[in-house]
């Protein structure tokens, strides 16, 4: 059980990165604001509910 806990960790680090990626895309070229800003906004949810996945799996110990 301990082995599938690593794979919410790589999925919600991974969604970082992506948002991360998306926002210096921005940067670097504003007219697809809105394609990158979905993409931020996906990857936020991501992260976000692979947190609370983490956080429940860990409380459950």
């Amino acid at each position: 059980m301990k082995n599938l806990i690593y794979i919410h960790y790589i999925i919600c680090i991974s969604a970082v990165i992506l948002v991360f990626a998306a926002a210096f895309y921005i940067n670097q070229n504003p007219k697809n604001l809105l394609s990158a800003g979905i993409i931020i906004l996906a990857g936020s949810v991501v992260a976000y509910s692979q947190y609370l996945i983490i956080k429940s799996k860990r409380k459950n110990k």
